[in-house]
């Protein structure tokens, strides 16, 4: 019975962490815009893409995505999602190339709605 409950609370903990992190992925470029113009030598306006997209791309997979997964083992979902985050964060720091940051953006933008649900 304490694994159990245990169990749960590591779960409701990364569950929790998953959506914090997800939530400042969506929300904290709009603070770095002029950063990242600077950084990748593109204009505001190019940049605001990358959170333009987001918004777009969570807009196309939300009817969708969910009804996709739903019947996948939630905990398996959750993993693959975060996984997904993961990865298109980590090449967004390491890219210098604004293309490839945009496409490391919007790809987990699509799951987001899964994690979400």
């Amino acid at each position: 019975m304490f694994f159990m409950k245990n169990s749960k609370s590591v779960l409701i903990f990364i569950l929790a962490v998953g959506v914090f992190g997800i939530l400042n992925t969506e929300m904290g470029y709009i603070g770095l815009l002029p950063t990242l113009s600077d950084h990748f030598d593109v204009s505001v306006s190019k940049v605001s893409l990358m959170v333009s997209l987001f918004a777009l791309a969570i807009a196309i997979a939300a009817p969708t995505l969910p009804l996709v997964f739903s019947g996948v083992n939630r905990k398996t979902v959750m993993l693959f999602v975060l996984a997904i985050f993961i990865i298109g964060n980590v090449i967004s720091i390491f890219t210098t190339n604004f293309t490839v940051a945009l496409v490391a953006r919007v790809i987990p933008a699509f799951f987001h709605p899964v994690y979400v649900s």
